[in-house]
């Protein structure tokens, strides 16, 4: 059982589990580490009244927003948007992000 299975059943099942195991949250998917960082700072319901009040697009930005941090040392303290396995808009904590890479530049242990 996720967390926020538990915190829907404060929120009249506004939160639920999506097929690929995230949390649904009103119309805003969030991957779980998100989801995590998001109610440390925001209450489920809250989330939720955000979520309502301003529809999912504005929250998203809300969120990332709120989370915004600009030191790399703090590689999974901010939210960042992002796509589902199934390509679907999610907010996903920074270090969940795939890395953009860069056309010509290799890794250390590539060949």
């Amino acid at each position: 059982m996720k967390i926020w299975e538990v915190h829907a059943l404060s929120t009249n099942g506004a939160i639920r589990t999506t097929a690929d195991g995230d949390a649904d949250v009103a119309g805003l998917l969030l991957s779980e580490k998100a989801y995590l960082l998001a109610v440390r700072d925001i209450r489920p319901n809250q989330l939720v009244h955000l979520v309502n009040e301003r529809g999912p697009h504005a929250a998203a930005e809300a969120l990332v927003a709120h989370f915004a941090q600009a030191e790399p040392e703090n590689m999974g303290r901010s939210l960042v948007r992002g796509r589902s396995r199934m390509g679907d808009p999610i907010i996903q904590r920074s270090d969940e992000a795939p890395q953009p890479v860069t056309p010509g530049r290799f890794s250390p242990g590539d060949h």
